[in-house]
């Protein structure tokens, strides 16, 4: 009979293998000494899009077949196609009994696939996701072990609510890692560089602007993942901005954080601007609290012109004299520069501070300085 201290364990180990995928092969281990296997498999279906992926596996020959399965033979497995049903209602499938012996052993799924490394025989359950996705647990036998008894599939029963809950975690993770993945990419086509600060002033993230800026190592650096500025009195006073707004997210104050300059040695000075980011939950490790975004004055903004005569509707010589007022030329240098004669630019910055609703140059500046542009 099985041991309650084994399941016990065995559960233990289950939980933690979301959160620890190498946990996933002791797990296997685990179910497959219960069941007198030396082989198995977790794999992770979603028929909407024809993916089907070995997470997890246990057995001599098994790892070399993750991919072969993803690409090529998940579409000739039958145990899993016509044990949907069952798996779907959460009982234990046996392979044998979905898929008879005689066209098992005549398949392209037996023959190519399972014979070389001697798997005849599956006992299988299923755990649900979104429609069109499950899991599947697969315990598999060779020619020489027992057959699956009551027993076995009384094993399998006991671990199916267990297991429901830890795919339903591991989707939920690889959900948010996704989600986090999106938004690391949105960040690094910015623009603006913006570095997030957890609770205790660590970086939890920096976009591609600010690891630019950064990486230069003048005036600003990271040291032991905190920003530091390398003058002593400015380090004191960013560390005392990031700090108060620290407390602010926490909800123990008001008003924290603000702006500062960070010389630089021949350069003009970075900007700083510390803000709160005020959330339940701050107190989280790994949880972003505080934004810093940072400024370089000497690093030119790439405004396309596609993105002006799109939002704004300017002709490409409008966008042109546009762009170069940005960059800041003045008026007569820009009808220089574009090859156009004074009464033709006073006419062309006429319409675009028209369609852009800007009255003066320093509008239009600041219009084209706060556009959503990607790096």
């Amino acid at each position: 009979m099985t041991d309650d201290l084994t399941i016990s364990q065995l559960l233990g180990t289950l939980y933690a293998a979301p959160t620890t995928p190498r946990l996933w092969e002791d797990f296997l281990r685990g179910t497959s000494d219960l069941i007198g296997a030396e082989k198995a498999a977790l794999i992770a279906h979603d028929t909407t899009t024809n993916a089907h992926r070995v997470f997890g596996s246990l057995g001599d020959g098994m790892e070399e077949l993750h991919d072969l399965y993803a690409e090529r033979y998940w579409q000739y497995d039958e145990w899993t196609r016509r044990g949907t049903l069952k798996l779907a209602t959460q009982k234990v499938l046996i392979g044998s009994e979905v898929w008879p012996e005689p066209a098992f052993k005549r398949s392209i799924f037996y023959n190519e696939f399972l014979k070389p490394i001697d798997i005849c025989d599956v006992a299988g359950v299923g755990m649900a996701g979104a429609p069109g996705k499950f899991e599947v647990l697969s315990v598999y036998r060779g020619h020489a072990d027992q057959e699956f008894s009551a027993e076995h599939i009384h094993v399998l029963e006991v671990l199916l609510p267990h297991l429901q809950i830890a795919m339903a975690t591991r989707r939920r993770l690889l959900a948010l890692e996704l989600r986090l993945a999106d938004i690391e990419s949105a960040f690094n086509v910015l623009e603006s560089a913006v570095v997030l600060l957890d609770a205790a002033g660590r970086v939890v993230l920096a976009n591609e602007g600010a690891r630019s800026i950064l990486s230069q190592g003048q005036g600003l650096c990271l040291k032991n993942l905190k920003l530091i500025a390398q003058s002593q009195h400015e380090a004191a006073t960013l560390r005392d901005l990031i700090a108060k707004a620290i407390a602010t997210a926490e909800f123990k104050s008001i008003g924290g954080g603000g702006a500062m300059p960070v010389l630089r040695a021949g350069k003009k000075p970075l900007q700083l601007l510390v803000s709160p980011l005020r959330s339940e939950g701050a107190a989280l490790p790994g949880r972003g609290v505080v934004a810093v975004f940072l400024s370089d004055p000497e690093r030119s903004l790439a405004v396309p012109a596609e993105v002006l005569r799109t939002l704004f509707g300017l002709t490409p010589a409008e966008a042109r004299l546009a762009l170069s007022l940005f960059e800041g030329h003045s008026l007569s240098e820009a009808a220089e520069l574009n090859r156009v004669g004074r009464e033709t630019v006073k006419s062309q910055i006429a319409s675009v501070f028209l369609k852009t609703g800007a009255r003066r140059q320093s509008e239009l500046v600041r219009l084209l300085a706060r556009l959503p542009i990607a790096s």
